[in-house]
């Protein structure tokens, strides 16, 4: 008792711990009190072997939740820093893609045959054509008439795909040292596919309504932006999908990619703060004096590393996480914002329509990430 423990037995104790939360679905916070900056690479990849050890139906219920998991030790280390917003990114990904999977419902009721999102990811994964059209076609279109009331409410969340695939693309070219955030989406064709798959949704409902499509800012006023995205992001897909042999973007491909920013505008991302988790400014271990009810005045986080878009400067504008609206940088609504990830929303629904709220109640009790809401206080100018 009271002994320091090796490094590898240390490993093996904490492996075991975290396994014991993915599974059973207990919080995991008291033991990232303990993990060191120097174990995080480790026990990442550790954690990885356990989960793909495990059954296809056990890896489906767990899927979230190791990326979560994932996320919160990528944290503590400044060397995977970058995951972190790359594994919040898929958390996010898979979230939208079941939320608007969900909002299909197929032409006959009572239909033995499979569900339109099922049939959706077969038909998308099946057919390689670089064309949108020509893959929209196969596909039963009556079964994604929706309301137009709410088509126009999803419209943020359809511009945040839409802007995140332009990102991905016009970052190709450019994935050096240090690793930029959306790195690993590059080689995953499992999410290259589920981009895929809600590009050709939004293309059909871009002609039910043509207002909820992603906005675009390009150069020319002929140009076909969606189509254009979905012929790059096809060629990517292909060489990293699961199906067949994976191999490096061709230099074709890397050149359309560069090509990019002079044909549209690219979006800055607004990734989640990387350093407002409290277990990142608990590393070196100094004691803190803690009243209840009262915020802590934390020293500065280890993981602080200066990249483009991680950085959050006073005053910055604000952004709705979830709902991907813009507040500004005095919020007039109350919010409340994520005690592990920092991710920030409002406490009250602006939306009245039934496929919003459903996307919002997924949030009431806890963060994407799995973390505990904290109630903001309203900042003044």
């Amino acid at each position: 008792m009271g002994h320091t423990l090796d490094v590898n037995l240390a490993l093996r104790h904490l492996l075991f711990l975290l396994e014991y939360c993915m599974v059973t679905g207990y919080d995991w916070w008291d033991i990232l009190l303990h993990v060191q900056p120097a174990m995080v690479q480790s026990l990442v990849e550790r954690l990885h072997e356990e989960y793909t050890r495990q059954k296809a139906a056990l890896q489906q219920v767990l899927s979230t939740r190791i990326l979560a998991m994932k996320a919160s030790l990528c944290k503590l280390s400044p060397c995977t820093v970058t995951l972190v917003c790359d594994y919040h990114a898929k958390l996010f990904l898979i979230a939208i893609s079941s939320t608007l999977k969900s909002l299909l419902r197929p032409h006959i009721l009572n239909t033995p045959d499979k569900s339109p999102g099922d049939r959706l990811t077969e038909i998308c994964a099946k057919i390689t054509d670089v064309d949108i059209d020509k893959v929209m076609i196969n596909l039963k279109t009556e079964e994604f008439v929706l309301d137009m009331n709410t088509l126009q409410a999803l419209q943020q969340l359809l511009q945040w795909v839409g802007d995140f695939v332009l990102y991905l693309l016009a970052s190709l070219p450019n994935q050096g040292a240090p690793l930029r955030p959306g790195h690993s989406f590059l080689r995953d064709g499992t999410s290259l596919g589920m981009l895929r798959e809600l590009m050709v949704v939004i293309r059909i409902w871009g002609l039910l309504k043509p207002s909820c499509l992603p906005v675009y800012t390009a150069t020319s006023d002929t140009q076909d932006s969606m189509s254009l995205l979905f012929r790059l992001l096809t060629k990517l897909w292909i060489c990293c999908r699961d199906e067949g042999p994976t191999s490096e973007p061709d230099e074709t491909l890397v050149d359309e990619c560069c090509l990019l920013p002079s044909q549209l505008l690219i979006p800055s991302l607004d990734w989640l703060p990387v350093s407002d988790g409290l277990v990142s400014r608990l590393q070196p271990k100094q004691p803190l004096r803690l009243h209840f009810g009262k915020a802590p005045i934390l020293p500065g986080s280890a993981t602080t590393l200066q990249l483009d878009g991680l950085i959050r400067a006073t005053g910055q504008p604000k952004i709705d996480h979830l709902r991907r609206l813009h507040l500004g940088a005095h919020p007039t609504e109350e919010c409340k914002a994520c005690t592990r990830c920092g991710c920030v929303t409002m406490l009250k629904s602006p939306n009245k329509t039934t496929a919003v709220k459903q996307w919002e109640q997924r949030w009431i009790k806890n963060c994407l990430c799995g973390g505990l809401w904290r109630r903001m206080p309203l900042s003044c100018p």
